[in-house]
């Protein structure tokens, strides 16, 4: 369905920079579809192409999934249900408005907790008895200490350093399992895993 809205648009997508016309995009808030090339990317291709900010939907593959990414211009991840809705608008009106506001933390969301989209998710393919994952811990969009030899994208256009990014992955997740195993088989904790 977003992907019929997206297509119903004149705007071009975000993913080849032959697509966007500079004298149509600058100045205005893109909104793109997310796939074919990288999150970043298709922010910078806009930024290149004279936006002041963007906003990508999920495809339906990417669902609920949001990340935080060290995008190059102001933007927002929505989901797939909120790609919709935003199609939809920019679809009935001749000329939608749209605003960057200052961003607010929100305690209590829902759904949360969720296990990321690229993760391995049960039950177990061959014996779907089995769940899956054995284990879990927060693994997406952390604030760790990231290295200067390269800018928060990996991409060779980004020229900034940073001290934190914000990265998702097993690396990420694996030193909350770490310190919980680390509390847990200390000398002095009272805890114990549980063993059937």
């Amino acid at each position: 369905m977003l992907e019929q809205l997206m297509h119903q648009l004149k705007t071009p997508c975000c993913a080849r920079p032959d697509r966007l016309i500079p004298k149509k995009v600058k100045g205005k808030i893109l909104v793109c579809l997310r796939g074919i090339n990288a999150r970043v990317d298709k922010g910078q291709q806009a930024a290149l192409a004279g936006a002041v900010g963007w906003s990508f939907a999920n495809n339906k593959d990417s669902g609920n999934e949001i990340i935080a990414d060290p995008h190059v211009l102001p933007a927002s991840h929505i989901n797939y249900t909120s790609g919709v809705a935003i199609f939809k608008y920019i679809n009935s009106t001749e000329y939608p408005v749209a605003y960057i506001t200052l961003p607010v933390t929100k305690i209590g969301t829902q759904p949360a907790p969720v296990v990321a989209a690229f993760s391995s998710k049960g039950p177990n393919t061959i014996a779907p008895d089995i769940l899956k994952p054995d284990i879990t811990a927060p693994g997406v969009s952390v604030i760790a200490a990231f290295t200067e030899a390269q800018g928060p994208t990996n991409q060779d256009f980004d020229r900034r350093r940073v001290l934190f990014n914000s990265i998702s992955g097993t690396s990420m997740s694996c030193p909350h399992v770490s310190g919980v195993a680390g509390l847990l088989k200390h000398p002095a904790s009272y805890l114990e895993p549980c063993v059937d």
